[in-house]
């Protein structure tokens, strides 16, 4: 396993500053320190109540890429940097650029465990994070590979990500997420309209939401995910 890796993901997943309840969108001074390219989608909910999250997930690196890359779900809490978990796939020349799934948890003292499943994802794979009054669960295909007590975890004010990511500079990255089920509570909640582009990465869609891209010194923006309008508010 790449040590690095882990870090990498959950750098970039936590050093996007959003000031927001996301019920809605403030205007906010927009400021990214990731190296990375990555595209954030915000889903609006109330994730301490049970909630079913599920996505078909698709990663397609470039075929020259030099570094890793990634589509997640992330569940984090208001404290930034702080604890989170997530499920997605990842890639990196190491394995031959292979869709591969990953688990990921930082918990409240920061310390994190990454893992890597050999499920061939290479045409996608149903990825999916459930939360119960008492855990978080992560799915990969329907098959159960992480769960998590809550308590362990201590989030404030939770709520999820959707993030396509790539690290490395002229990197190419093309991934989807296309939901399966999305709901607190037993209700559906609605379709996304904000999101955070940094570094090039450009998320689009409010259904299926597409992350694409090459790694720039693009600076980062809020997207309106409606209209498609950048700026330092969605």
């Amino acid at each position: 396993m790449n040590r690095t890796r882990p870090l990498m993901i959950l750098t970039a997943a936590l050093t996007c500053l959003f000031l927001s309840d996301l019920s809605h969108v403030v205007s906010a001074a927009v400021q990214s320190a990731s190296t990375d390219g990555e595209a954030t989608v915000y889903l609006a909910g109330a994730f301490s109540k049970p909630f079913d999250v599920a996505y078909r997930a698709v990663l397609k690196p470039g075929i020259h890429n030099g570094s890793w890359s990634s589509i997640s779900l992330l569940l984090i809490g208001a404290r930034l940097p702080g604890q989170s978990v997530s499920i997605g796939l990842s890639s990196d020349p190491q394995s031959n650029r292979q869709a591969r799934p990953f688990t990921l948890v930082v918990y409240p003292d920061l310390t994190a465990h990454y893992q890597k499943r050999d499920t061939n994802c290479e045409r996608g794979c149903l990825v999916q994070l459930r939360g119960t009054s008492a855990r978080v669960e992560a799915y990969v295909n329907n098959i159960a590979t992480a769960s998590w007590s809550r308590s362990d975890l201590y989030l404030t004010n939770p709520y999820i990500q959707l993030n396509g990511e790539a690290h490395g500079a002229g990197d190419v990255l093309y991934a989807s997420l296309t939901p399966v089920r999305v709901s607190v509570d037993g209700k559906s909640i609605k379709y996304p309209t904000c999101a955070f582009t940094t570094r090039g990465i450009e998320p689009t869609g409010r259904a299926k939401i597409e992350f694409r891209g090459i790694v720039t010194n693009a600076p980062g923006e809020f997207v309106n995910l409606r209209t498609g309008a950048h700026g330092d508010k969605c």
